[in-house]
């Protein structure tokens, strides 16, 4: 798992632009699957039919793709770029950070406006520095509309310890690419890796649309609550994959978050329960779907979400595909 992780953190997918991250997916997928084919929003489809002829259900597992941007709204005479945020990003977690813009290659650095103090940082005092000395040297790179990303690699603090711009949530991509490749189930899975998430969830509606599936599970990361004076969450590294209760967008049944612990149980994985409720998911967006879909949801506990240097513990990793394909396997 760490050198998919490691792969997947490679390409540049800002919401709206994950085309680089959708072409290395599926080139992982496609021996794996019995079809595979892209929707008119970019969401790539995987489809791996069951192995029971009768009784059979539709689940479709969901990771979305892109990660927090930021996108070029003006051009300043002097060639310094305003920018907004595609995600949800916080300005002052973004002074200093190296940047590459996703269609070019281009690369810069964050920088605020002086004077102004740290806590009264907003997205109005922040531009990107991309080493122009005029407007029009810098439209030769970078033209309004364009996102960036952070430019940071992956790296292990420890053995088990892994950090990257992009474990959000390409660590929730490889567990969809293993389960895909692995996962022995009596019902179709519908494999979806999903677009904008970022700004909104736009993808997964339209999946939940296409598929209308018997069930819904989503895979993502989710911020811990195990730093010095963090907001009081539930989550922590290395104790085990979060089984979603709730988060701002919707309340798990209790029949489908008992069956994921039911699955945890059955092959002795470690497991916390995950209830945020400030954060949204994919989850939120297929659950409302059409009629209603039954949805549930995987999470990987992860430091410094939402900053270029996210940190998810390979212990939590592991978890989450050992409960995933008990969860697949047992489905009745």
């Amino acid at each position: 798992m760490k050198d998919l992780i490691h792969t997947l953190t490679i390409p540049s997918g800002p919401s709206g632009y994950e085309l680089p991250v959708k072409n290395v997916i599926e080139e992982l997928i496609r021996p794996f699957v019995d079809e595979c084919y892209e929707d008119v929003l970019g969401n790539l489809y995987a489809i791996k039919k069951g192995s029971s002829s009768t009784h059979e259900k539709t689940v479709m597992i969901v990771a979305h793709m892109d990660e927090p941007a930021l996108s070029v709204i003006d051009i300043d005479d002097v060639g310094f770029l305003r920018i907004s945020p595609l995600g949800p990003l916080r300005p002052s977690a973004l002074v200093g950070a190296r940047v590459v813009f996703a269609r070019t290659g281009r690369r810069g650095i964050v920088g605020a406006e002086h004077g102004i103090a740290m806590k009264d940082l907003e997205f109005s005092h922040l531009f990107v520095d991309i080493g122009a000395n005029s407007q029009s040297t810098a439209q030769e790179f970078v033209e309004i509309g364009d996102a960036a990303t952070f430019a940071y690699g992956f790296d292990e603090v420890s053995e088990q310890l892994l950090v990257g711009h992009a474990l959000d949530n390409r660590v929730g991509c490889a567990l969809l690419i293993d389960a895909l490749q692995h996962a022995q189930s009596n019902h179709t899975i519908v494999g979806v890796f999903s677009v904008q998430k970022e700004v909104g969830s736009r993808g997964a509606k339209v999946a939940g649309h296409r598929i209308h599936p018997s069930v819904a599970v989503v895979l993502d990361v989710s911020p811990t609550g195990d730093t010095p004076k963090s907001e009081r969450l539930a989550l922590s590294l290395g104790q085990g994959v979060g089984i979603k209760v709730l988060d701002a967008g919707m309340v798990v049944a209790p029949k489908w978050r008992d069956q994921l612990v039911d699955a945890a149980k059955a092959v002795e994985a470690s497991y916390q329960i995950e209830v945020s409720p400030r954060t949204t998911s994919d989850a939120g967006a297929i659950f409302l779907t059409q009629d209603g879909i039954p949805t549930c949801g995987l999470v990987v506990p992860a430091r410094y979400v939402g900053t270029p240097s996210q940190m998810v513990h390979l212990e939590d990793v592991t978890s989450a595909k050992k409960v995933l394909g008990s969860f697949l396997g047992r489905l009745s």
